[in-house]
């Protein structure tokens, strides 16, 4: 079986992220892969899926709305049995050019909402847009029911399977932990939201720390929510980094904000390196975290100091959380979710 995944670019996401985990297993278990970006980029995944023996295709096109990408993918995803597709506009690009042709096509939704979903014009060019596709995966039961809302569509082409994380990887690190540290590992993007992390550390006693992993568009606009809440002596933005499970590892307590998300890929990592983890109740990051960690509602900076506060000060309150969280961690193993991609595609073919 030739396999295809095709994503727009390789920069730091959780997306991105997944497939830099996923594709050495695939390869590992004997399947025929090869990525499909449109540009490369220098990075951690990239490196990591080149170590594993992955061929990555760059269609060399820095600007990924080019409509001209199509004429160059469908040349290429003719000789593959199966393209995966990750991410818009990778999502309209392949369906688009795989028309008329016999490859079968997968597409994963990441998220619970986009912006495209707030323009109801976008309804209908979508309806035809995942008509194309033979599965449509969603991350959790909450992303595939806003799909299927969005859409208006439900049959037997839409499966849920959820994200895994390499749980081995953290369990292996052994690095000393920084008291009262803070760690938020995500893009600064519309859908993350760290300017309310930023205003709950005013809430917060004046030795704790934060630092927040990532870069992105929202980037400067947070380190002026810092300043302007006088935290920037106690907010370290250290950018996007390599060593994101060291940094995990190290840190005290996890936090993941977020105004929406499609499962919590980060809030897992936490939880497998045995960090209690603070998460936004939204859908699709709650149900990965309730009943372990804990949850604060959206926008809420004096909540989730609260929260952060009552893990800091009550140590057996901590480690109580920390066990849970490392428990909970075992259900979202990567080698699972690898299991049920491969029998997805094998029941396409």
């Amino acid at each position: 079986m030739k396999l295809l995944h095709i994503i727009s670019s390789l920069e730091i996401g959780g997306a991105q992220r997944l497939l830099a985990d996923l594709l050495p297993i695939q390869i590992k278990h004997g399947l025929d892969v090869d990525l499909l970006v449109n540009a490369q980029v220098d990075n951690e995944f990239n490196e990591k899926i080149k170590r594993a023996g992955i061929n990555i295709i760059s269609l060399d096109s820095h600007n990924i709305y080019s409509l001209s990408n199509i004429i160059r993918l469908r040349k290429i995803i003719s000789s593959y049995d199966i393209v995966h597709v990750h991410l818009f506009p990778s999502l309209y690009w392949a369906a688009i050019a795989s028309a008329g042709l016999k490859v079968k096509m997968v597409y994963t939704e990441h998220s619970t909402s986009n912006r495209r979903r707030e323009k109801t014009y976008f309804r209908p060019i979508e309806k035809l847009i995942y008509k194309r596709y033979d599965r449509i995966i969603s991350i959790s039961r909450q992303t595939e029911s806003a799909l299927q809302q969005w859409l208006q569509s439900s049959d037997k082409r839409f499966v849920v399977i959820e994200n895994g994380v390499d749980i081995g990887r953290f369990s292996a690190i052994c690095r000393p932990v920084i008291p009262k540290s803070l760690i938020m590992v995500s893009r600064f993007a519309a859908s993350k939201d760290q300017e309310t992390l930023i205003r709950s550390m005013k809430y917060l006693d004046k030795d704790i720390v934060l630092h927040l992993v990532g870069d992105g568009d929202n980037l400067e606009h947070c380190r002026s929510i810092a300043k302007n809440e006088g935290v920037s002596d106690r907010v370290m933005f250290l950018g996007a980094r390599s060593d994101v499970a060291e940094l995990i590892t190290e840190a005290y307590i996890g936090i993941q904000s977020s105004n929406w998300e499609g499962f919590g890929l980060t809030a897992v990592e936490i939880m497998a390196a045995g960090k209690p983890v603070v998460v936004s109740d939204v859908d699709g990051l709650k149900q990965v975290v309730e009943g372990a960690g804990e949850i604060f509602h959206k926008g809420d900076a004096r909540e989730l100091a609260l929260k952060i506060s009552r893990l800091l000060e009550d140590k057996s309150y901590y480690e109580a959380t920390a066990a849970n969280c490392k428990r909970r961690s075992a259900c979202y193993d990567i080698e699972l979710m690898a299991g049920k991609y491969e029998n997805l595609y094998y029941e396409l073919t």
